[in-house]
């Protein structure tokens, strides 16, 4: 209710800018990238300012009334005061790097401190970090900043880089409703686009470039977006999620975007990969005035930086998690034919509202402006949006800490596309508890373990155990790729359908069904009985409503690891097939290569021991 009081008075601190970070050198140096992020960007006791600026200051202060004898204490109490000082104004400081990680997950595990959700910082639904000088070689980017010194020129290698298929953003909508058809152009190389970007600018604001980066001066250059914003607005351009890095290998103190320290990477254990494609791989953003990104979360609710590597500034908006049910009932209201066709309609990132009409809801959220060499981070479960103010490059992935399992188990899949990201929970819960003990035992030897370093470890633990031997999993699958029999009968299991809410009935590669094992016993025996001819399946054979059998890995099944479940063909798309199983919601669909080994035609019910005296028939007739 004062909430709601404040917005009405015309007095709601919100919009307000988001929380920003300016760390030292040597502070930036002492923390991980997964400590920094949970120790300063989650935690309510440390204030960004207090922690690296001003504690110097209020030192020398002390210092001096201790000196003037404002204070006649013993020596007991001034370490005792030292102490209480240094608790209050100084960030968490582990002995060791990764004793914060380890200690911290057992806390909200063990000692039920409070959800990390509820803090004031996260609350922000972003944060900035301003990365020190010196923090990295900017080798990368030829040292420079504007993008547009000598090695940015045509003939060097950063001037002939291609950008792939920009995204022509065409917009209609007015009064703050905004929805934007996305239309892939012609690929370009840098140097072009450059030339392009500052045409359209100059046609749009009156000049190509504007390096007055000051507050006042963002201020009025986000008023003319939002006014001019429109269906008679010419349509920008925008290079988005093209696959690459700028750091070119360089550590860059743990937060090189390709290679960051995440518990994600947890899930590559049983892989060869470093990193998730897809998930934890970079992704370069050429941006020009008026280009946007709408509002969306991130896949799976994960977290995810954004580094502007050169160009002009970022305007970011982000909605406080608390509000994002809101947020999304809101945008159904005004986008209802796009809620319709898909629950998850935000994720395809074609809708913008306004802050107006966020202001105008109550809905809070904060801004922020992102200018070269700022992070920016995006919590769990936040909506953001924003748009650029010129010529830019910018690079960005997702990651993970242990805080955002929570929001992790509510996140929802879109299934309009193949490439959804969907990541099993409950296997990477056993991953992150394995972790942990092992980094406990470590820890007890006198250091810990990083993510990396307990998946070399594991790998070669599997390597001596399993020697050249292969798994059953893998086993049974070469032997339907290698099989050459065209057709063959199999029992056919009845999937139950899994919980509405729990994306861990999805795996990172395929939806996963549970066999009937809590069946009676009359289900049990109607479920054997249910055998099925199956058909090697052609690529020209897999075509909309096409009946098929597909072979799904159940891991929650050790015995029986590949079932085989009957569906239908819904729609193709990037050489993928949505499979609809009878009987279950359009949300537990699944996507499957069309070329896939685990893919076969459906060629109808038949009987086991008929079937079989027909090709011991054969085989004597042969």
């Amino acid at each position: 209710k004062a909430e709601a009081r404040l917005f009405l008075d015309g007095k709601s601190p919100y919009p307000r800018p988001a929380r920003s970070y300016e760390p030292t050198l040597h502070e930036f140096r002492k923390f991980s990238f997964s400590d920094f992020v949970r120790n300063f960007l989650f935690q309510d006791g440390v204030e960004p300012k207090t922690t690296f600026k001003e504690e110097k200051e209020d030192d020398q202060e002390e210092k001096k009334k201790v000196k003037e004898g404002e204070k006649k204490i013993n020596v007991e109490g001034q370490i005792e005061k030292k102490k209480e000082q240094e608790k209050k104004s100084s960030p968490p400081s582990p002995p060791r790097r990764m004793n914060t990680r380890n200690s911290r997950s057992k806390k909200l595990k063990k000692d039920n401190m409070p959800d990390p959700r509820l803090s004031s910082k996260w609350s922000d639904g972003m944060a900035k970090v301003t990365l020190p000088e010196g923090w990295w070689n900017k080798a990368g980017i030829g040292n420079d900043m504007t993008a547009r010194g000598p090695d940015w020129q045509r003939g060097t290698r950063l001037g002939d880089l291609i950008v792939e298929g920009p995204i022509k953003q065409c917009i209609s909508g007015i009064g703050g409703v905004y929805e934007f058809s996305l239309m892939n152009s012609q690929s370009i190389n840098l140097c072009d686009f450059r030339d392009k970007a500052d045409a359209y600018r100059k046609r749009q604001v009156g000049k190509e470039v504007d390096d007055d980066f000051s507050d006042e001066n963002m201020s009025k250059l986000e008023r003319r977006f939002w006014k001019r914003l429109g269906p008679t607005m010419e349509a920008p351009y925008y290079g988005a999620d093209m696959d690459g890095s700028f750091f070119d290998g360089d550590r860059a103190c743990g937060w090189n975007v390709e290679s960051l320290e995440s518990c994600l990477q947890l899930l590559t254990v049983n892989t060869k990969q470093d990193n998730l494609p897809g998930v934890t791989s970079p992704y370069l953003y050429f941006g020009m005035w008026g280009s946007v990104f709408c509002a969306h979360t991130e896949d799976m609710n994960l977290l995810s930086i954004n580094y502007l590597h050169a160009g002009a500034p970022k305007m970011w908006y982000a909605v406080s998690p608390v509000d994002s049910k809101r947020f999304e009932s809101l945008a159904q209201s005004h986008f209802a034919h796009a809620a319709r066709n898909c629950p998850e309609f935000l994720r395809h990132k074609r809708c913008l509202l306004s802050p107006a009409i966020l202001k105008k809801a109550g809905i809070m959220y904060t801004t922020q402006i992102q200018r070269p060499g700022d992070a920016m981070i995006t919590f769990p479960g936040s909506y953001h949006f924003g748009f650029n103010t010129g010529f830019n490059i910018a690079e960005s992935t997702n990651f993970a800490v242990p805080e955002w399992i929570p929001s992790a188990l509510e996140a929802r899949v879109c299934m309009c596309h193949p490439h959804s990201v969907r990541i099993d929970m409950k296997q990477f819960q056993a991953l992150l508890d394995r972790y942990e003990r092992d980094n406990e035992k470590a820890e007890k030897c006198g250091r810990g373990l990083s993510y990396r370093e307990w998946i070399i470890l594991e790998r070669k633990k599997q390597r001596r155990a399993e020697g050249e031997a292969v798994s059953d999993s893998e086993t049974e699958e070469e032997d339907l790729t290698a099989t050459k029999k065209k057709q063959f009968i199999v029992e056919v299991v009845q999937p139950l359908p899994s919980n509405k809410h729990d994306p861990s009935s999805q795996s990172s590669t395929s939806n996963t069904k549970r066999s009937p094992s809590k069946k009676t016993s009359s289900s049990k025996k109607r479920v054997k009985e249910d055998w099925r001819l199956a058909i090697r399946a052609s690529k020209a054979s897999i075509v909309p409503r096409a009946k098929v059998l597909c072979f799904i890995t159940d891991r929650k099944e050790n015995t029986n690891p590949n079932q085989c479940f009957s569906g239908v063909v819904d729609e193709l798309m990037d050489g993928h097939a949505r499979i609809h199983f009878a009987g279950l919601r359009r949300e537990e669909d699944i996507w499957v290569q069309v070329t896939s080994s685990k893919l076969f035609l459906d060629g109808g019910a038949q009987d086991p021991v008929s079937y079989a005296q027909k090709q011991k028939y054969k085989k004597s007739k042969k």
